[in-house]
């Protein structure tokens, strides 16, 4: 009885030493990120933005045609027609605007669907977007015989990654325009229907020309 003993007390101290150490690392884990917040934080207090440099670095960025080119949206709903910044230009705004942690994260993951966060964080004024959405693990591909869509469930990683990069796309710029100012983001759809403009009357030789 007293080796019986011995043995469950061995077996419990292994699971309570498994317990502490997941329980260490998460702490280890959490006082990392939270260091990293800090720091980015520190960082973009320390080194704040110049707007007037920032403007001219997205105006001169939407003077490029490949930019200029994927700039904006466009589609009907009803009668009306819907435009507004894609996700490369929004990319390109945050990206010269500075000091801004953006992103898409797969918050949790089952068989059916993920949970995703996509999200936008000023790093100077402490102003955070956020947007949780769930995406099913299915896609909807409309028969050429019938007409009618089926649904097809995904097995594949790659396949349940590239369906939540694709609708993670959205979200992120939403959460990027929702910081940026409006009067930015204007400017430069305006900058790039310029560049548009301007090389519509021109040979591919001409536009290559120009560029350079």
């Amino acid at each position: 009885m007293e080796e019986e003993r011995t043995e469950v007390t061995v077996v419990k101290n292994e699971f309570e030493q498994a317990k502490i150490d997941i329980d260490g690392n998460k702490a280890i884990a959490a006082y990392r990120e939270s260091n990293q917040i800090l720091g980015m934080i520190m960082a973009g207090k320390k080194f704040p933005r110049d707007k007037f440099t920032a403007v001219n670095n997205i105006l001169k960025a939407c003077e490029r045609v490949s930019l200029a080119n994927v700039a904006e949206y466009l589609y009907k709903r009803g009668n009306t027609e819907v435009t507004g910044a894609t996700i490369r230009l929004a990319e390109v705004i945050a990206q010269n605007w500075g000091n801004l942690d953006y992103g898409v994260v797969e918050v949790d993951r089952n068989d059916e669907e993920s949970i995703c966060l996509a999200y936008c964080w000023d790093l100077e004024t402490n102003v955070r977007s956020t947007l949780n959405y769930t995406v099913p693990h299915y896609r909807s591909v409309k028969d050429k015989k019938t007409n009618q869509k089926k649904r097809y469930k995904l097995e594949d990683d790659r396949d349940i990654y590239e369906m939540v990069a694709n609708m993670g796309a959205r979200r992120k710029r939403a959460c990027i325009l929702a910081i940026v100012p409006g009067d930015v983001t204007e400017k430069a759809i305006l900058q790039c229907r310029k560049t548009l403009t301007s090389q519509a009357g021109k040979t591919k030789e001409d536009q290559i020309i120009s560029l350079l």
